[in-house]
This record gives structure tokens, C-alpha cells and sequence, in this order.
């Protein structure tokens, strides 16, 4: 064990893209940071291929990634959303979402996964207040009235930081949280996401798609010369859908989504994942707190789950910067309760908007069908309910 400990204001651990952008956002803000991740990033998925993997920037996200001074080198490779048309499928009604009509240049982004990491690791890498270890792993930590003191190992070699505050930015699975024992509220869909990129006889002109079907949504976001598809079904449909040949694949596609955008010509690699909601009352204790998907967990057929992670940081980090130009306690039960006040309904509206998307349209009633028809012809007909719903979808509520 070294003589000397590593100390910094804040350790951050996770070097994903919820951790690079708190580490950067604190560092401009004057604060020295450690971010611990425990594998270097693969940079050769910098250079993009069809089955690459998309993220959507709805508008909050992107005046962050502007104000960052990251945006410019991501957008070059980025893809307008100037149009969504949302529909439930086998019954009358529809909502179409124009940017034109809500006055607004763009009414989010499809980018690529890894070309956002790799100009954030980038950026990391050059910011003097961040000290980057990688690989390293967090063995152990203990919190005292003064700071959070961690053993890691890095380099074959274990190794001490303090700091004031410990940001667990450790995914869904999060160890800190296991460790802190705060009890997390969680709900299965029984259902999975099947995502992969597919193409199109006709060209999307920057239209994306929402189908809602009783299995759940069926999503298209549009993205260089093909679409990003992420198609909600039950567990069992999933694997069948997963061993499906690539013909059979697209025809069951084709039977869910209808011809709007001509035959499917083509479709990627398959990925599957599982649809659950995480939610943790309490993400806070002292000198600890939980950001991203360690803190609250949201499916990706919503498109929002980064993007709420996105107003956290920023939400945070605001907090931490007055109480580091007041020369305060940054990891104090007071500012983290502070965080986690101003953060909770920002929050519940999200978790409770992607929810009632997994739930709401797969009931199966006359009555209930009419009704959700009705509604979608409703909000088309009226610019101030399309207003609401896409500040909702683009993070301007909070």
C-alpha cells in the first residue's frame, strides 16, 4: 500500500458516459476529480459499421453536450429527428410531430453509441482535473465524517483515494448500491427489446416511427442511410424472433410495422435486452450518490433513459459548483438530499411516462381501444397538447 493517499474532491466510478460527463462538467466547474473504469475503452467502435449501436439527444441533452463543447464533434455524424409519427396499430388515429410546426430546428438526434464515448474519453483525457484510472477496480470503501476513503486496484497494485463525494455512476447492476444496501424498487415487463438496424425501400427523411401494439411499442429512429429498430415482445416471442433466419425476421417485421417505408431490404445483428424498471427511493447516503442507471433504470423503447441521466448530472453538478465556490462540504446529506428533491419529479414523470408505454397498449378492450385511438386524434388536432408532449419527450420540463 502506498504511503500517500490520492486525494480529490470527487471520485467518480464508471467511465461510461453518465461518468465522463460528470467528470467533465465538475472539472469545469474548478473541482479535481478520479474516475475509476474498470476496462479501457474499445476505440476501433469509433468507426462506424451497419450494425452500430444509436443513442437519442433529444434537446436538453444536446444544449448539455453543446455547453460541454462536445456537440460539434458529434454531430457531424449525427442524424436529425425533424418528424415522429406515432400510431396504434389495427385501429384508426395517429399523431405526427413536426419540428417545423412546434418551431424548433430538430426534435432530437440519433447518434452513434461510440462516437459520443470516444469524444467524451477524448475530451477526459485532456482536462488536467481529471485523473483517469483504467483499468482499475474499486475493492473497498468507507465513509467517515470528513470523506469517503476507496481501495482500488490499479496496475497490480492496490492502491487509497479520499475525496469528498463518491458518485456511483456503476450501471443497473451497481456494486456501490449492493454495498450501501439501499433497497431498490423493481419491475419486470416479462417482455425484452429486440434492437438492430434495418433498411428500407424508401428513404426516412428524418422521420421517426412509434407503433403501439399490445406487445408493446415498435419503434423506428432514423439514422444515416437506414433506421435504429427497437421492437418490444414477450419473452417467448422473443426467442423466436431471435432464432428466426434473417428472411423469416423481416417478414414478421414487415407484418408488424405495415409498407409505409416500402419493403425491409435489410436488417443487422440482433441484440436483445430485457425490459425492467429500477427505481431507488433513497439514492443518497453520506459522502455517496447514485447517478444513471445505478440510481434509476428506464427501457430502451422510450429513448429516454440517457437523457434523464443527462439532467441529473447536470442538476448535480450545479449544486456541487456553488457549494465549491462557497468553499463547502460537497458531501454532505444536505446538498445530496437537496439533489435528490429537486431530481424527483423529473424522475416520476419519466419512469411513469415510459411505464404507462409498456402497459397501457396492451390491453386489449373495445372500450379502451376507442379510447386510446381517440386520444391520438385528439393530440394531433391540437398544437398546445403537441407542445407538452414533446417538452416531456425533450427533457424541457426540468
Amino acid at each position: 500500500m502506498p504511503d500517500s493517499k490520492l486525494s480529490n474532491d470527487v471520485v467518480i466510478v464508471g467511465g461510461g458516459l453518465v461518468g465522463m460527463a460528470a467528470a467533465l462538467k465538475l472539472a469545469e466547474d474548478g473541482m479535481s476529480v478520479v474516475l475509476l473504469e474498470a476496462q479501457l475503452p474499445d476505440l476501433t467502435m469509433q468507426h462506424s459499421s451497419y450494425d452500430s449501436r444509436t443513442l437519442v439527444v433529444n434537446p436538453a441533452s444536446r444544449q448539455f453536450w453543446q455547453q460541454l463543447d462536445v456537440w460539434k464533434s458529434v454531430a457531424t455524424t449525427a442524424t436529425a429527428i425533424n418528424q415522429v409519427h406515432v400510431s396504434n396499430k389495427g385501429r384508426f388515429g395517429h399523431v405526427l410531430f413536426d419540428h417545423n410546426e412546434l418551431e424548433v430546428d430538430a426534435l432530437g438526434h440519433v447518434v452513434e453509441a461510440a462516437v459520443l464515448g470516444a469524444v467524451l474519453w477524448e475530451k477526459v483525457k485532456q482536462q488536467p482535473s481529471i485523473k483517469v484510472l483504467a483499468p482499475a477496480t474499486m475493492l473497498t470503501f468507507t465513509v467517515s465524517a470528513a470523506d469517503v476513503e476507496l481501495t482500488i486496484e490499479h496496475q497490480g497494485e492496490q492502491k487509497q483515494l479520499t475525496a469528498q463525494l463518491m458518485i456511483a455512476a456503476d450501471g443497473a447492476q451497481s456494486s456501490i448500491r449492493k454495498q450501501l444496501k439501499l433497497p431498490i424498487n423493481t419491475k419486470s415487463y416479462d417482455k425484452s427489446a429486440i434492437i438492430c438496424n434495418i433498411s428500407t425501400v424508401k428513404s426516412h427523411n428524418n422521420r421517426a416511427y412509434e407503433r403501439l401494439t399490445q406487445s408493446g411499442p415498435f419503434a423506428l429512429l432514423p439514422f444515416h442511410d437506414r433506421y435504429g429498430l427497437v421492437w418490444s415482445n414477450s419473452n417467448q416471442r422473443a426467442d423466436e424472433l431471435m432464432a428466426m433466419s434473417e428472411r423469416a425476421f423481416i417478414h414478421e417485421a414487415q407484418q408488424e410495422f405495415g409498407l409505409r417505408q416500402g419493403e425491409i431490404t435489410q436488417i443487422g445483428k440482433r441484440h436483445r435486452y430485457p425490459l425492467f424498471k429500477i427505481k431507488v427511493e433513497k439514492q443518497y447516503q453520506s459522502r455517496v450518490v447514485l447517478m444513471g442507471n445505478a440510481a434509476h433504470t428506464v427501457s430502451p423503447v422510450s429513448a429516454q433513459g440517457l437523457n434523464l441521466a443527462i439532467r441529473g448530472v447536470k442538476r448535480l453538478c450545479h449544486l456541487l459548483a456553488q457549494q465549491h465556490a462557497n468553499r463547502g462540504d460537497l458531501g454532505g446529506e444536505t446538498l445530496l438530499a437537496s439533489y435528490q428533491a429537486e431530481s424527483q419529479a423529473d424522475q416520476d414523470q419519466i419512469l411513469s411516462y415510459t411505464d404507462d408505454l409498456m402497459t397501457w397498449f396492451k390491453i386489449d378492450e373495445p372500450i379502451i381501444n376507442r379510447l386510446r385511438s381517440l386520444s391520438l386524434v385528439i393530440i394531433n388536432s391540437q398544437i398546445a397538447l403537441k407542445k407538452k408532449f414533446f417538452r416531456l419527450a425533450g427533457g424541457l420540463n426540468h
